[in-house]
């Protein structure tokens, strides 16, 4: 099971020219293995707001479209930064302390550890000084539960 980084996400948005069809289609496959923060939807939401800030509206218009389509197909898939994953934030916090790390980050990673999930995320940097299991799936993917 794994909770699924802003950047990996995104790696398939319609605005990346350089989209990983391979990787789309193993999201696509790996559905019912895969869970997202609340965080990466404010970080999505967060980019979706500056393209509409910038004036690129016709890329937020499609950007937008292409979130409420992932919103839906993860809808009961959202985890959410409550009180458990903002303590276990906590610990992480202090791991991160001596490097470069933002909050999203953090958050993300404290998300995974509650509900034991391995993180997808291409930031390798950020996630291994955290302490928690990560799998860069634009090296690799990772293997799926044989049902």
């Amino acid at each position: 099971m794994f909770l699924v980084d802003t950047n990996i996400i995104s790696a398939i948005a319609p605005s990346k020219r350089d989209r990983s069809e391979r990787l789309a289609a193993w999201l696509d496959r790996a559905g019912p293995h895969l869970f997202l923060s609340a965080i990466t939807a404010a970080e999505i939401t967060g980019g979706i707001v500056k393209a509409e800030r910038e004036g690129a509206t016709t890329k937020a218009a499609t950007l937008r479209d292409w979130w409420q389509a992932i919103e839906h197909l993860y809808a009961d898939r959202f985890l959410v930064f409550d009180v458990t994953v903002a303590h276990v934030a906590g610990r992480i916090l202090d791991r991160a302390r001596a490097v470069d790390v933002g909050f999203e980050d953090i958050a993300i990673a404290a998300t995974a550890e509650t509900h034991g999930l391995t993180v997808l995320t291409a930031n390798e940097r950020h996630f291994e000084p955290l302490g928690v299991a990560f799998v860069n799936p634009l090296k690799a993917l990772p293997s799926l539960p044989v049902p």
